[in-house]
């Protein structure tokens, strides 16, 4: 029987796409906020166009290699990188720290919540689920936290990981080993529902929990070859897929 379910939030609960249709290219306001921020602060940086394509260049590799279990990815350190292509020498700490959260706020400012997210929280809350997130994300945990404060979705969670603090990333075992931890729940108890075929639902199978496959948009890969429990179009029919299993195995709907 499912006691926990646990979300992804970038394409599951909160939107931070904006206009733009595909990934890396939604980074471009983080690219372009933490540039006019450390030009302002008299750090050489190459005009904004060269420096947005060299993050682009940069951030699926660093990123594949976070997911991989290597070196952890962060905003500070990815924007650390792209200033060293250009051979510009590190600004101060706090410098850097500053350019890093004027990126994340450029993307945040343009975030917009799912639909139907904050009622399926409730509900699933009212029936007593233990209900947990994992993002895999170079942002702040801080950054994210406010987010789900400003949608009013921060307070269903009973607990929640931040890869890029945490160091944990999707679809390694040891984020999602963390999060059922905390929540006090074998993998078998437990269901993951992301947008992210391969971070989310390869992860989640791996973990031993059952998923829920999310396909909000169209950044990730056909999902040929993976194989969720469910696949959903709409956060409103989760319910009904954890009622269809409960009925399944003999309990009661909820």
């Amino acid at each position: 029987m499912i006691e926990a379910v646990v979300f992804d939030l970038g394409g599951t609960l909160v939107e931070y796409a904006g206009a733009y249709g595909s990934w890396p290219e939604l980074e471009t306001p983080g690219f372009a906020a933490a540039h006019a921020y450390l030009e302002g602060q008299g750090v050489a940086v190459p005009e904004v166009e060269r420096f947005r394509l060299v993050g682009f260049e940069l951030l699926p590799r660093r990123w594949q290699e976070a997911t991989a279990g290597g070196r952890n990815l962060t905003v500070t350190s990815l924007l650390a990188d792209v200033l060293a292509q250009f051979q510009v020498g590190s600004p101060a700490a706090a410098v850097l720290m500053e350019a890093a959260r004027q990126y994340q706020a450029a993307l945040c400012t343009g975030a917009r919540p799912i639909a139907h997210g904050r009622e399926l929280l409730a509900h699933l809350k009212s029936k007593g689920y233990k209900l947990g997130l994992i993002s895999n994300t170079m942002f702040s945990g801080e950054a994210h936290l406010a987010d789900l404060e400003k949608f009013g979705l921060a307070g269903y969670f009973d607990t929640l990981l931040f890869s890029a603090d945490a160091g944990k990333w999707k679809p390694n075992a040891a984020a999602f080993d963390h999060v059922l931890d905390e929540l006090d729940v074998q993998p078998a108890a437990a269901v993951f529902i992301g947008d992210d075929p391969a971070a989310d639902v390869v992860g989640g199978r791996r973990a031993g929990m059952r998923t829920i496959h999310f396909p909000s948009s169209q950044r990730f890969p056909s999902a040929n070859g993976i194989h969720p429990d469910a696949t959903v179009y709409s956060l409103q029919a989760i319910p009904g897929v954890l009622v269809g299993w409960k009925s399944v195995e003999g309990g009661g709907g909820a």
